[in-house]
């Protein structure tokens, strides 16, 4: 009996450190994830700061998109990056000598190599004066030592006035892709518009994973968790949402990347919005799920 007793006890005791163990390995993630999301932003922000386009197109791998609030669509690979902060900077940029600030709402290391982050940002010129602020939903990759930005999908807030109105876009404009799983993606974005325009906040919801994140300019700040985003979940009358698929990566570990363009028209076809979107998803068997929206509109 007493030795029964005493590998029941050694049990308990080694059962109790491993959950402390699982714990406190769980807390230095979040941290470790937090720290490195803080080292990269104030890289992003001292480049800025120094008119650096090399160093701010150095943050990104050499396969990244960036996707913000641009009329002329998504940027893809080093080149392009680099001309585009390059453009930033230019004498004749409203951007020129100007400073930019980030807050970090939310980041978590989604598998052992990727970490999602969710934010805000303010870019302020010399007389402090905002030019321009939004909201940013980013995906990055570990590479030694430091993250560097798989997919920046940052939206700034535009008013709908001074939008550049383009032709509608539809699910049929999209790209075609071999790789893994791309198809899923093409049934969460089909449902996404399918339920968006039957004003289907339950179902709209369920499209996201349990603790996904939306971060849209039609939301007041960031909404975290699916709970939330359904009940959270206001629709226009009239509104007729479609989207297209511009760009797909399969990143391995059940996670894929996607952006594209999207169109918002009342019930006579007429434009009304428009934007784009780069979100990341995770695949859970048959289906992609929402693990972060990050859409906006374009200038």
């Amino acid at each position: 009996m007493k030795k029964i007793l005493s590998i029941s006890l050694l049990l308990s005791v080694f059962f109790l450190s491993a959950c402390k163990s699982e714990k406190e390995q769980e807390v230095l993630k979040k941290l470790d994830a937090k720290s490195l999301m803080d080292e990269s932003s104030k890289r992003f922000i001292d480049f800025w700061g120094s008119s650096d386009a090399n160093g701010l197109a150095g943050e990104f791998t050499s396969d990244a998109s960036r996707v913000i609030s641009n009329s002329e669509g998504a940027l893809e690979g080093t080149q392009a990056i680099l001309n585009s902060f390059t453009a930033t900077f230019s004498e004749d940029s409203e951007f020129k000598n100007t400073t930019i600030e980030t807050t970090t709402i939310e980041t978590r290391f989604v598998s052992e190599d990727i970490i999602l982050g969710v934010g805000t940002f303010k870019i302020i010129d010399k007389e402090s004066t905002i030019v321009e602020s939004g909201k940013w939903g980013n995906v990055y990759k570990y590479v030694n030592g430091k993250i560097k930005f798989l997919l920046e999908s940052a939206h700034a807030s535009v008013d709908a006035a001074d939008i550049s109105v383009k032709e509608i876009v539809s699910l049929e404009n999209s790209i075609i892709s071999e790789e893994m799983h791309f198809e899923k993606i093409q049934t969460s974005v089909s449902s996404y518009i399918k339920y968006l325009n039957e004003k289907d906040a339950t179902s709209l919801s369920m499209l996201f994973a349990e603790n996904g994140i939306q971060s849209v300019d039609s939301k007041e700040g960031v909404v975290i968790g699916r709970e939330k985003i359904g009940t959270s979940q206001m629709f226009s009358e009239g509104q007729v949402l479609n989207a297209n698929i511009l760009g797909y990566k399969y990143l391995g570990n059940s996670l894929a990347i996607a952006f594209g363009n999207w169109t918002q028209t009342d019930s006579e076809s007429n434009t009304m919005t428009t934007g784009q979107w780069g979100n990341l998803f995770q695949i859970e068997g048959d289906i992609a799920l929402l693990l972060m929206e990050s859409a906006g509109r374009n200038k």
